[in-house]
């Protein structure tokens, strides 16, 4: 598509030390792997020290975006640009980064941040996607149309998540 070809581009022409540096320690400290590892451990906690409802949502919402997004690129099978900073194996449809952020973070502000926060919450979560998917981008190993494909996906997964968990009475503390 040209409108990832000519993204592609530009981040090349603004490639530095300092830019790359950065964005390489973006995608190893947030790979999607450990981000799932993450969200089990934190669910494995609230469950015991908080509440059981939300501990088996966390961890199931978090491995069914991990099963989702795992079947996703098996079913687009979208190579990955060629001129990656970074080697980055699998395919490229949708962006497990932005994905994984989307739904994590969103879950955190969903579950744990007070009503009067949720706005602030809310723009921080999607400044820290924005800024997963430029780092992809910028790293060259994703396509803009991944990033917005893993924002889309990852919105979906929330929403229905939270729906499910709304309707099927979750709310009440176990």
């Amino acid at each position: 598509m040209l409108i990832d070809t000519t993204t592609n581009v530009f981040m090349q022409s603004i490639q530095n030390p300092v830019l790359t540096n950065f964005s390489k320690f973006i995608a190893i400290v947030f790979e999607p792997i450990y981000m799932i590892l993450f969200s089990l451990i934190i669910s494995v906690y609230i469950y015991f020290k908080k509440s059981k409802s939300k501990g088996i949502f966390l961890a199931s919402t978090i491995i069914a975006t991990g099963i989702i997004i795992k079947l996703l690129k098996e079913i687009f099978q979208r190579a990955r640009p060629l001129n990656s900073l970074i080697q980055d194996s699998g395919f490229s449809f949708p962006s497990g980064h932005v994905t994984v952020a989307i739904v994590f973070f969103g879950l955190i502000v969903y579950l744990f941040v007070d009503k009067k926060y949720k706005i602030t919450a809310t723009i921080i979560t999607i400044l820290i996607a924005l800024l997963f998917g430029f780092t992809r981008i910028y790293l060259q190993i994703h396509w803009l149309t991944d990033i917005i494909g893993g924002f889309f996906i990852g919105g979906i997964i929330l929403m229905l998540s939270i729906i499910i968990y709304k309707r099927v009475g979750c709310t009440r503390r176990v």
